[in-house]
C-alpha cells in the first residue's frame, strides 16, 4: 500500500491501516540511525561492544518502563536498535507515543555527549524519519523475534541495515509474514 506524503514523495505504508496501535500486546520495533550511521558501537566476533553512546540508548529504553508500557528484550547494534515492547490494556499510550519518547530523549542525551564526551556528531537528525514495526500475533513469532534479537549480533555480516553485508542477507519481513 502506498500514499503520497505531504512532500509530493510516494512513499510505502508502514502501518497496518485498521489496527489500533494502543491495543494491548506485544510489538517489535526496529528504529535505524540517519544514513545508518555507525554511532553505538561495535560488533567483535559475534557480540556487540556497546560505546557509551549505545549503553546509553540502552538505558534510555529500560528508563522508559511504565506501568503501560514493558520494555522486553533488545539489543543496540551499531545503527539500529531492535526491540519487544508489551503495552497493557490499563494505559492509553500508543506504540507511536513511546517511538517518539524514545527518539528524543535518545537524541537529548545523544547531542550531550557529543557536546560533553567527544562522541562522533551526527548531521540533521540522530534517528532517520518513521520506524518498522510489526504486531507480534502468536507466541511462535514472539519467540522467533526474541531469538532474532539475541543473536542479531552474530547475523551483523548478513544484516541488511549493515552497508557493508555480505551478498547473503537476512529476509526477517518475510519470514515473520510466514508465523503470522
Amino acid at each position: 500500500m502506498k500514499y503520497i506524503h505531504v512532500d509530493g514523495q510516494e512513499r510505502k505504508q508502514m502501518r497496518w491501516a485498521d489496527f489500533d496501535y494502543s491495543a494491548q500486546g506485544v510489538y517489535f520495533v526496529t528504529i535505524v540511525t540517519q544514513g545508518r550511521a555507525c554511532l553505538f558501537g561495535d560488533v567483535v566476533g559475534d557480540e556487540m561492544v556497546l560505546s557509551a553512546a549505545g549503553q546509553m540508548v540502552m538505558d534510555v529504553y529500560y528508563g522508559l518502563e511504565t506501568d503501560n508500557a514493558q520494555c522486553m528484550d533488545m539489543v543496540v547494534m551499531p545503527n539500529h536498535v531492535h526491540f519487544l515492547l508489551y503495552l497493557s490494556h490499563t494505559g492509553n499510550m500508543m506504540l507511536s507515543d513511546f517511538v517518539r519518547d524514545f527518539k528524543s530523549l535518545t537524541t537529548c542525551e545523544y547531542c550531550k555527549g557529543v557536546a560533553d564526551s567527544g562522541w562522533p556528531p551526527f548531521t540533521g537528525h540522530l534517528w532517520q524519519r518513521s520506524y518498522w514495526d510489526d504486531i507480534v500475533w502468536n507466541d511462535r513469532m514472539f519467540e522467533f523475534v526474541r531469538r532474532y534479537i539475541a543473536l542479531n549480533p552474530s547475523r551483523w555480516t548478513r544484516d541488511a541495515i549493515n552497508e557493508g553485508h555480505g551478498p547473503e542477507t537476512d529476509h526477517i519481513v518475510a519470514h515473520l509474514k510466514s508465523l503470522r
